[in-house]
């Protein structure tokens, strides 16, 4: 069975665990990238993400190129903005459709998750999600332990 790995990261906690999870697994590894994306910190910087989710933006990606049909497994990572997953996902999803896939999800997150797992479930649908997790800050609350969870749960579900 072939793996991928489809991700976004926008502070470095899911580039993080990716990166881990691919030391762990067979597995290709396809990052997401804007083509514009506004770096801000601060009070801005959750503005300008919550537009976004509650617009339902889909950030024009660069280029990539990915044939779905050669994978089995994929598992998508991303963070949570405003309840839900990043608009970065949003796009590759729509761009990307996908049925029959075996899923799973990881998402790094702030504590709340508020519609992130629904939200996935509808736009994933004729897919079959078999795991989830998610991480609080990994990165801020300890690379380590966020890495012994993904290296725990990656074990028991996917090998």
């Amino acid at each position: 069975m072939k793996n991928l790995i489809v991700y976004y990261s926008y502070e470095g906690n899911t580039e993080e665990i990716v990166r881990y999870l691919a030391e762990i697994i067979e597995t290709d590894v396809l990052k997401l990238t804007p083509e514009k994306e506004n770096k801000s910190t601060g009070l801005y910087r959750f503005i300008w993400g919550g537009i976004q989710v509650y617009m339902t933006k889909k950030p024009k990606l660069e280029s990539y190129h990915i044939n779905l049909d050669r994978y089995d497994n994929i598992i998508i990572a991303c963070p949570c903005w405003f309840g839900t997953f990043a608009p970065p996902i949003n796009t590759f999803l729509s761009e990307n459709p996908m049925t029959g896939k075996d899923i799973y999800l990881l998402v790094c997150n702030g504590g709340n998750m508020r519609n992130t797992w629904r939200d996935f479930e509808k736009a994933l649908s004729g897919n079959k999600i078999i795991s989830k997790l998610d991480l609080v800050y990994p990165i801020k609350n300890g690379i380590q332990d966020a890495k012994d969870k993904a290296s725990k749960w990656i074990n028991a579900v996917l090998l």
